[in-house]
């Protein structure tokens, strides 16, 4: 668990975890804080004296590599990422430490999406890495859903700078690609806790995700990882997505942390002015859809 020392988030989290009943011999919490909050570096120094299996450690990590010096850290034979913002739902603990026993010799490459995908059997297998991506879609771009196996994160490069800085995840995630035992677990195990007016989040939001994601999903296609169909899937279901967030954001003007200006930078580069204006009618067509069924 990444953090920047957001007490009312971390707190909440780490309870949630522990309030499972599990066994703490059978899994381990790693928090790696790059924050500036002594307070939250006093408090959370006396709420791991509790447990054994609890290990703190700041980092100056930029803030997507924090994530990266976490998996570092972590003993564990299976690591699952928890944003600093997810509870556990009761029985999620439970439901990982099982899977993890169940799968520790085939060792499939695995994504969480908590119910995202909206998909009719939870638990989703695929033979090849096109169509893992094809399937997970823009959410692979989510790190919370992330999660890899020690044994395949140790085969990483040491030096990860070339690592992309805001979705390090994606590419920790998209490592191995000639795997044939892939893995959407689509159960709902995390609850988020509503932001509020806490920082979410200071990077620009529309080339993030307008412009730095589509990279990594074009790089895998000019390297013959995945076909021409999944690229142009996933860059157009993401093309939704950025749509979402200039719905909420510049719409609805909802409460953000983020970098907007970014958002004349991101066209023509994946997506044009008329693409985004296209995507926002069809949002909102749905939008007004499903509020007249309800």
């Amino acid at each position: 668990m990444p953090t920047n020392g957001v007490s009312e988030w971390v707190f909440p989290v780490l309870d949630s975890i522990y309030n499972q009943g599990c066994k703490n011999t059978d899994f381990e919490v790693v928090l790696t804080d790059n924050g500036n909050n002594e307070k939250f570096k006093q408090d959370i120094k006396l709420y791991i004296k509790k447990y054994q299996n609890l290990q703190y450690f700041e980092t100056s990590a930029l803030p997507f590599l924090n994530e990266i010096e976490s998996y570092k850290r972590a003993n564990g034979e299976l690591i699952k990422f928890v944003n600093h913002r997810t509870k556990f739902l009761p029985g999620a603990l439970e439901l990982l430490i099982r899977y993890a026993k169940n799968n520790i010799y085939k060792k499939p490459i695995t994504y969480f999406s908590n119910g995202g995908l909206k998909l009719e059997d939870k638990e989703k297998y695929f033979s090849t890495f096109d169509e893992f991506v094809s399937n997970l879609s823009y959410w692979s771009s989510w790190s919370t859903g992330m999660t890899i196996w020690k044994e395949d994160f140790e085969k990483l490069p040491k030096d990860m700078s070339g690592f992309n800085e805001l979705f390090p995840h994606t590419d920790v995630l998209f490592s191995e690609k000639y795997r044939c035992n892939y893995v959407i677990n689509d159960t709902v195990i995390f609850d988020e806790i509503p932001q509020g007016k806490k920082p979410k989040g200071a990077y620009d939001l529309f080339y993030a995700f307008g412009v730095e994601y589509p990279s990594i999903i074009l790089k895998l296609y000019r390297n013959g990882c995945i076909s021409v169909k999944t690229y142009q899937k996933v860059t157009q279901d993401n093309l939704f997505f950025v749509a979402e967030l200039y719905f909420k954001y510049f719409i609805k003007k909802e409460y953000c942390s983020y970098d907007l200006s970014g958002l004349n930078d991101m066209y023509c580069v994946f997506y044009r002015k008329h693409d985004l204006k296209n995507a926002l009618i069809k949002v909102i067509g749905n939008k007004l859809k499903r509020k007249i069924k309800m």
